[in-house]
């Protein structure tokens, strides 16, 4: 494309670069579009060198980022040219400047359809590269039989011909009706007798479109796939342009393990053993080297063939070699084939007979896990995660736990999820998921999502032999100077449910239990500890707990506990209890709650579960009294505010 002689346009380029900031670029631009506006106003004055100049100059400022919302016409008119420069102007900034929606392009169909049918070859490719690029279902309607006896032309040149297979792509795209497969098919083995590798490589694009969606009415093309595999591995009649770094071929290799992939299986016994030699070769002469570009080709083929033998289920020997071999490629040192290695194992873990092989290689995957690079991290969790069983899988999960305090924070709450599942799914005993769990919220309580703790909490309610070691755990958990909210409920609740088992060690009494999750609940949102009564009961030696000096009046009582109900989830009462010095049996009740409206149902909760202590007759507010609920609570007052209401 020789601009050398627009001189126009070349001083309009060299304005540009020498703009000394992005305001005078701006500028000279506008400046440039309202010229190429105005003239195009005037077009009949416009020479064919003049519009094909100021095309091109749209078609530059379009490439600097500017929206060029005018000119389009001008544009799609020169596709009607008879001469090729501005033919191949409009081509090129038609394609560039619209889409397939754009309404312009239905004038162009007819044109673009006489240069199709056409005899001139460089007009077909115009053509042919403007639809396969731009071109939309009506383009399909159009054009699609056209460009099929292109395809199948045995007088056009490979040059149009590859370009027609890419075209009627775009179109089967587009319109899968367009390719009628009772005739088709026929048609397509044929077209992989092709000897020429640019209409073979464009062919077989079309061919991994065609079986993706219908792979029944080609099976005619699966020993034609074979064959050209074979003729690829072997560097058979292979043109020097199209070997890459010594690779033959290695996009055409790649498209044709991908076809056979839509293919359930290979039923010939003889095109099978022909497959699996192919694969083996490759998957023997593929090895890491110091050049990126024939590393890059050499395993895409790899991985393809890979993907290709999972995918047929070849015998035992052969997958433990790709194990193997894959195995090597997690301990490279370039990132981009570790993260391939580590990507294809985990696809080989669909193949349980390999399962004992890829768990030898678990150190080297657990190295991987603190890669400097994420996406290697991510690939080596998903690993380990696929690998776990029974054998592993508390090494495993103590190398997450111990991974958990480092790992990046977009990790944290995926790496979380999979251990606790792991955790429940292969615990060794019931005990040890206990300790899993209260570590994982230890370590990562912000990434901890309350269905695990409140699996943890059923897994210990239905579990008898468990309620001791579990409240023991929570209650050691309690001791930490800095502990998570998250594990102030876990404690909460199964100290509320099970202290009882610990009445008789040290530091578990009733009062002890009760004051340490008071001064650790005032910092945490979300849960109160269990309704006194409980407690009461199973000790004899607590209801309320009492807060000396709170109330001047030396005969009345202030105490505090915590009410809990589905209605109002959790929320820290005050308790003031006047005292008749006549009669000590007489006592008035004072509740503060945040809210009049649940003062009834305050005193109604208080009364059944605390102490029965007469109340003078009110009105009740509208609230009906609520059972205690499995869930968490979600709020709790603060006491200061509430000792306001009740002094």
């Amino acid at each position: 494309m020789a601009l050398s002689g627009m001189r126009g346009l070349s001083v309009f380029i060299s304005d540009i670069r020498n703009c000394p900031n992005k305001e005078q670029e701006r500028l000279r631009v506008d400046k440039e579009l309202g010229n190429i506006r105005t003239r195009f106003k005037n077009e009949k004055g416009l020479t064919p060198y003049e519009k094909k100049k100021y095309v091109w100059k749209m078609l530059y400022i379009y490439m600097l980022g500017y929206d060029v919302d005018f000119g389009h016409m001008e544009a799609v008119s020169l596709i009607s040219a008879p001469k090729y420069p501005e033919k191949q102007v409009g081509y090129i900034v038609t394609s560039s400047l619209l889409n397939e929606n754009h309404d312009f392009l239905r004038l162009a169909i007819n044109t673009v359809r006489n240069d199709i049918i056409g005899r001139n070859e460089t007009f077909q490719c115009l053509a042919l590269t403007l639809v396969g690029n731009i071109g939309g279902r009506e383009f399909a309607e159009s054009l699609a039989p056209d460009v099929q006896k292109l395809l199948i032309s045995s007088g056009c040149r490979p040059l149009v011909r590859k370009k027609a297979a890419l075209c009627l792509l775009r179109l089967y795209r587009k319109n899968p009706d367009v390719v009628n497969v009772d005739g088709w098919s026929d048609r397509m083995a044929q077209l992989l007798d092709e000897r020429d590798l640019g209409v073979l490589t464009s062919s077989m694009s079309l061919l991994v479109a065609l079986v993706s969606n219908n792979h029944e009415a080609y099976w005619s093309c699966l020993p034609k796939c074979v064959k050209i595999l074979e003729r690829l591995a072997r560097n058979q009649d292979v043109p020097q342009e199209y070997t890459y770094y010594g690779i033959p071929s290695p996009w055409l290799q790649v498209k044709a393990m991908r076809a056979l992939q839509y293919f359930p299986t290979v039923e010939d016994p003889n095109t099978r053993r022909s497959l699996f030699e192919v694969l083996q070769r490759i998957l023997m002469g593929t090895d890491v080297v110091k050049n990126v570009n024939k590393n890059n080709a050499s395993h895409a083929v790899l991985f393809e063939a890979l993907a290709l033998v999972m995918h047929l289920d070849a015998e035992k020997e052969m997958m433990s070699q790709c194990v193997a071999l894959l195995g090597k490629f997690i301990a490279v040192r370039e990132p981009n084939i570790r993260y391939l290695g580590l990507e294809n194992m985990t696809r080989m873990l669909m193949v349980t007979d390999v399962h004992d092989i890829i768990k030898r290689h678990q150190a080297q995957i657990i190295t991987s896990l603190k890669d400097p690079d994420i996406s290697i991290r991510r690939r080596a969790l998903d690993l380990l995660y696929g690998m776990c069983d029974v054998s592993n899988a508390k090494d495993i999960v103590e190398e997450l736990l111990q991974y958990l305090s480092t790992s990046d924070f977009a990790m944290r709450e995926e790496l979380s999820l999979k251990a606790a599942i792991l955790a429940e799914k292969f615990a060794p005993d019931l005990s040890w998921y206990v300790d899993v769990i209260l570590q994982l919220i230890d370590k990562a309580g912000d990434f901890v999502s309350d269905d695990i703790w409140f699996r943890v909490v059923q897994f210990v309610t239905n579990n008898e032999d468990l309620q001791p070691y579990a409240a023991l755990k929570a209650r050691e958990y309690l001791d930490k100077l800095a502990i998570h909210e998250t594990m102030v409920k876990v404690s909460a609740y199964l100290l509320g449910e099970y202290s009882h088992l610990l009445a008789r060690r040290p530091g578990c009494s009733p009062k002890e239990i009760f004051s340490i999750l008071h001064e650790k609940l005032p910092t945490v949102r979300g849960v109160g500890p269990m309704p006194l009564a409980d407690m009461a009961n199973l000790f004899n030696s607590l209801q309320l707990m009492v807060c000396p000096g709170l109330d001047p009046n030396p005969n009345n009582l202030v105490a505090s506990t915590t009410f809990y109900s589905e209605s109002t989830r959790a929320m820290l009462c005050l308790i003031r209890i006047e005292t008749d010095p006549a009669d000590r049996t007489q006592l008035r009740m004072t509740i503060a709650s945040g809210d009049s409206a649940l003062t009834f149902e305050l005193k109604e909760f208080i009364k059944e579960q605390l102490v029965y202590i007469p109340i003078p007759p009110q009105a009740p507010a509208p609230v009906l009294p609520q059972a205690r609920p499995t869930s968490p609570p979600t709020a709790i007052t603060d006491p200061g505010t509430l000792l306001a209401g009740l002094l």
